[in-house]
């Protein structure tokens, strides 16, 4: 609509949730972890990284893993084994490493960083190459009127989950 000539314009939110490493992405109800694929922890998708991408080390890999969403960092739990983000629109979004109890997981952010989409938050050490895979859960999603995942390959510039408030 114009008003004396002006456009009237509102920016769209962007509401999507993107791929946290390059990799493929799977809804968390496929994955092999019997906690998050009942979906009690919320929803979300799990990402297997893609080993031909990622830096190689004598003997390991290192996997940069981004932040799927523009927020601020709000806790770190011990290890670290989950990084817990929270977004513009009040959702909190988990990374979670649980399955790669074995692997080094290295912080590369702390509590109270202001974060955009695709920003490097960690570093995942693994001695070789394995099918584990990095969660992504929202865990404040009894909010979210519809949560759509995109599967397949994703990558920290590319969405891999789309949601309505």
């Amino acid at each position: 609509m114009k008003i004396f000539g002006t456009k009237n314009t509102q920016e769209k939110p962007d509401r999507s949730l993107y791929g946290c490493c390059e990799g493929i992405a799977i809804d968390l109800k496929d994955s092999d972890d019997d906690i998050v694929s009942s979906g009690i922890l919320g929803e979300g998708f799990a990402v297997f990284p893609r080993y031909e991408n990622v830096k190689s080390l004598t003997g390991g890999y290192v996997v940069e893993i981004s932040s799927p969403v523009k927020g601020r960092v709000v806790d770190i739990t011990h290890k670290p084994e989950v990084i817990i983000l929270k977004n513009d629109d009040g959702l909190k979004v988990l990374v979670s490493f649980v399955a790669f109890s074995g692997s080094q997981v290295y912080s590369t952010v702390r509590c109270g960083d202001d974060i955009s989409a695709g920003d490097h938050i960690a570093d995942l050490k693994l001695e070789e190459n394995n099918d584990k895979a990095v969660f992504v859960i929202v865990e404040n999603s009894d909010s979210l009127e519809n949560f759509e995942i995109y599967k397949g390959k994703t990558s920290p510039g590319k969405p891999a989950a789309q949601y309505e408030l």
